[in-house]
């Protein structure tokens, strides 16, 4: 499944922070709004929307915040509502959880980095269209039918441009890939939109994805384009 140890070790801690840690913490909040709806229904408290909104931006704070409210300063007697103190447990484990696995995260991500300096180890491996290993997104070429090997210069706001390796310089506003995975550029403007979509255009034969960021294979040869943080996988559709 990884190619070292240290892959291993950065992309679980990652995993563990990016994915795991934002799950636990959504389900620490909802049981925790659930915990004192519950209370606010029994109170038959005039500031329930107040109260549930704070609970989803600050919930630790909010919630103590209303315990010194309902306990101190707006008293109202009322009967244990069943359930409220569960979902309230629930809720603090979680946020519990949450924070134990940050740290384990951290500390894989860490360790996993550490060593990859250390032993030379790469920390992910990305695929061209041949199958070639590379260790940086950025050094993952396109290739077209013909042999020719572009590669993608960023710009600001725009679908900035692929460069030949004689150095010419092709606009990516018409810079497409292939579903085969090829480079393509559409130099005389011949593609349309396929199924009225913007991304994904055709000459009435291949689908074409067009190009705006850095693309990359997996070894399984799903194609993905990276977007920022996310990692968007091409021609995911039924045709």
């Amino acid at each position: 499944m990884f190619d070292n140890v240290s892959q291993g070790l950065f992309t679980t801690g990652a995993t563990g922070y990016l994915i795991i840690v934002p799950v636990l913490r959504s389900l620490a909040i909802l049981f925790m709004v659930i915990s004192t709806y519950k209370l606010l229904k029994e109170r038959q408290d005039n500031h329930k929307f107040l109260w549930i909104v704070a609970i989803c931006f600050f919930p630790i704070i909010a919630r103590i915040a209303f315990e010194v409210y309902r306990r101190w300063i707006s008293k109202k007697e009322i009967v244990k509502t069943k359930g409220s103190t569960s979902f309230l447990i629930i809720s603090i484990i979680a946020f519990v959880l949450s924070a134990i696995l940050i740290v384990v995260s951290v500390i894989s991500m860490g360790v996993g980095y550490l060593k990859s300096e250390i032993d030379g180890e790469s920390l992910a491996t990305f695929y061209d269209v041949h199958g070639n290993k590379y260790d940086d997104l950025y050094d993952v070429p396109l290739h077209d039918k013909q042999g020719n090997i572009y590669t993608y210069e960023s710009a600001w706001f725009t679908a900035g441009s692929y460069i030949d390796q004689n150095g010419k310089s092709y606009d990516g506003d018409y810079c497409y890939l292939s579903e085969e995975g090829y480079f393509y550029f559409d130099e005389n403007e011949e593609l349309k939109p396929y199924n009225d979509s913007y991304d994904y255009y055709t000459n009435g034969e291949t689908i074409y994805y067009s190009l705006f960021n850095r693309v990359y294979w997996e070894d399984d040869g799903t194609i993905y384009e990276k977007s920022g943080k996310m990692h968007l996988k091409l021609f995911d559709f039924d045709k």
